[in-house]
């Protein structure tokens, strides 16, 4: 359809103006809904983005309402559409709660399927023929009937409608539908697959609802029809568009540890014959022989600036060539091997796509005359990981996003620092995209208060954490509970929380202690609760009311400048004669932050404290670059200015 229709289209249906305006569709018919003017705004930008075939990177803060802003407009659009988050929660929220409004006000005949990762689906084939050994272990007996039971009456085969299995459950490993493992249109169950029904879903949809995952695994893998799912589209909306970079360079990146190794002998070892079990048994052996190369304890590791002990720099890729060639060359004997054998059975097929991406993968990381990635490893216990990652993702957004795509919404509660876009755009390759800043629903000048402390020990001071724990104690008095601890690390995080045990009257939970979900539910209901937590709490969380009155974090977002790949983008930075602390550092640390603070005011009946216990916004020349983007509300280093805040806002109730 033309713009031009599209305009007619709208105008002799329903305007926008009627859906988002006073008295419009969902003032009147969205439970508990008020005329929000700024969730008109975005949702005319929108349109008019879309009409014109213009990308645009638009903030809309707490409260606005985005997801209805960029959805209905783009519905509008009568083209195909993908919507991709940052996780499945936010999916699951999305496909349940907003498109069915959608659907039973707007449009009746709206086509959406909600798309996940292959590994959150269950594989027929794999459950109902393949997994003896996991039926006959009597330790997962009953799960494996619940299995039976569910796969009776499920319609999607998706595995979060199993409530019971936990993240890293491996009873489900032994059953997904992950690519490595898929033999595509060979398999006896293709037809009824839970795959391919939702592919054929997909094509026959208005609306896709998928993750950043999924979406930019999707992308790096269009020549691999098995590992791909995703259909054409023509408009695209990337909601918490500021994660993007980091999930582009993990996803176009690449990948092998020693257990991909293990785990592809293992699989390999059950349908072959006793001669290729003794090529497997080479392939281990010289795996072994170049993954114990690599020296370190638990922790992520340059491959090409590795610091010895000595304080010797050691390129580990040269130093490791011979080792690896050799495993190499037994990967690739076996490759030739199968591609003899292939004929024989199509049980082989993974096998064959599962050596192609350990050869190509070892190709990726040990070309030297590659200089846009970096190259690292990672040790956690026994396994030994290896990865290449591009440094800048903005080519490959360019390329494969913004050049390809009619039009991209990029949106986000913080995209902007210091009140323009131009880190984010720089970082995403968005340079030609249109801006716009809305403003959020909240008055946060009345709603919250910010306490930064001046007189205060830095964190590299060993006086911080006596300090530290005075103030949270002080902050839990005036509160009563019901308080965001969040960190910059585990290690501070576990310091604090065992501290905090000690102080009777509050119910103190830890990250990790229970599944995110879990934990959140609980905070939720438990009186007087305190949360610690680390990174995957500072965003996409949501606890409304009174649950929530504080949210304490222990000091400015700085990204760890050792990382591999932060090290090498403030390199390549540095390499051009830019300032990387200011053009990459502190500009993703403000977002971070924004993320964090972000916890607390998530309604117009929400208030509380905002608690940065980092006398460096104060003290430091790039403290204002902070303070100039945080939410517009009081700012105190008095303890007690903080403790009369709260007693005039229960005065004021």
């Amino acid at each position: 359809m033309s713009v031009e229709q599209n305009k007619k289209s709208l105008r002799q249906g329903i305007t926008l103006e009627e859906i988002f305006g006073p008295d419009g569709v969902l003032e009147k018919k969205l439970p508990n809904y008020e005329y929000r003017a700024s969730q008109q705004v975005m949702a005319e930008a929108v349109l008019e983005a879309l009409q014109s075939s213009q990308s645009l990177c638009v903030e809309a803060g707490t409260g606005t309402g985005k997801t209805l802003a960029y959805l209905i407009p783009a519905l509008f659009s009568y083209q195909r559409t993908i919507v991709s988050t940052a996780t499945k929660n936010l999916q699951d929220q999305i496909f349940s709660k907003d498109i069915p409004f959608i659907r039973e006000y707007l449009f009746p005949d709206l086509r959406v399927t909600c798309m996940k990762g292959r590994q959150n689906y269950l594989c027929l084939k794999s459950f109902r023929e393949e997994n003896f050994e996991t039926k006959a272990r009597e330790s997962v007996q009953k799960e494996w009937q619940k299995i039976g039971e569910w796969v009776e009456q499920t319609e999607t085969g998706d595995r979060s409608e199993l409530s019971w299995i936990k993240d890293n459950d491996p009873l489900w490993r032994d059953v997904d539908a992950r690519s490595e493992n898929c033999t595509g249109q060979k398999c006896s169950y293709f037809e009824e697959c839970y795959v391919t029904r939702m592919r054929q879903q997909a094509l026959n949809s208005d609306l896709i609802i998928v993750n950043h995952a999924l979406f930019f695994a999707n992308l790096a893998l269009e020549s691999d029809e098995i590992g791909r799912v995703l259909p054409d589209f023509s408009l695209l909306v990337l909601d918490e568009g500021h994660e993007v970079e980091d999930t582009v360079a993990k996803y176009f990146g690449r990948q092998i540890s020693n257990y991909q190794i293990e785990d592809f002998c293992r699989d390999s070892g059950k349908i072959l014959n006793d001669l290729e079990l003794d090529q497997l048994s080479k392939i281990l052996a010289d795996s072994q022989n170049f993954f114990s190369f690599f020296p370190g304890l638990d922790g992520r590791y340059s491959l090409n600036l590795y610091r010895h002990f000595d304080d010797q720099i050691i390129d580990l890729r040269s130093q490791s060539l011979d080792k690896m060639q050799r495993l190499l060359q037994s990967l690739q004997g076996f490759y030739h091997h199968l591609m003899k054998q292939k004929k024989r059975s199509s049980d082989t097929d993974p096998l064959v796509r599962r050596l192609e991406n350990l050869t190509s993968t070892l190709d990726k990381i040990f070309d030297f005359e590659e200089t846009q990635d970096v190259y690292w490893y990672q040790k956690r216990g026994r396994g030994v990981f290896l990865y290449t990652n591009p440094i800048d993702v903005a080519p490959i957004l360019q390329e494969k996003v913004f050049e390809r795509v009619d039009t991209t919404i990029l949106t986000s509660a913080t995209l902007s620092t210091n009140g323009d876009f131009e880190y984010i755009k720089e970082r995403l390759g968005a340079s030609d995209s249109d801006e716009l800043i809305v403003p959020g629903e909240f008055d946060f000048s009345k709603q919250s208060i910010l306490y930064v402390p001046s007189s205060f020990p830095e964190p590299s001071s060993p006086n911080y954490l006596k300090r530290a724990l005075k103030d949270i104690g002080e902050i839990l008095d005036i509160t009563q509970g019901n308080v965001f601890l969040l960190f910059t690390s585990f290690s501070q995080m576990n310091q604090v929380y065992e501290a905090l045990l000690m102080k009777n009257g509050f119910s103190f939970f830890c990250q990790g202690e229970r599944p995110k979900n879990e934990i959140l539910e609980l905070f939720r209901k438990t009186p007087r609760a305190v949360l610690c937590a680390t990174a995957s709490f500072w965003q996409g969380v949501d606890v409304q009311g009174d649950a929530l009155r504080a949210v304490v974090i222990d000091k400015l977002p700085f990204s760890v400048p050792t990382e591999p790949l932060v090290a090498a983008r403030i390199k390549r930075l540095e390499v051009a004669g830019d300032n990387a602390f200011l053009r990459y550092t502190v500009p993703e640390a403000i977002i971070t932050l924004r993320q964090g603070l972000g916890r607390l005011i998530r309604s117009r009946q929400d208030r509380g404290i905002l608690a940065v216990l980092d006398s460096r916004l104060r003290t430091r020349r790039y403290g204002p670059l902070f303070l100039e983007s945080l939410p517009d509300c009081p700012l105190t280093d008095d303890i007690q200015e903080v403790r009369r805040f709260w007693s005039m806002d229960f005065l004021s109730e």
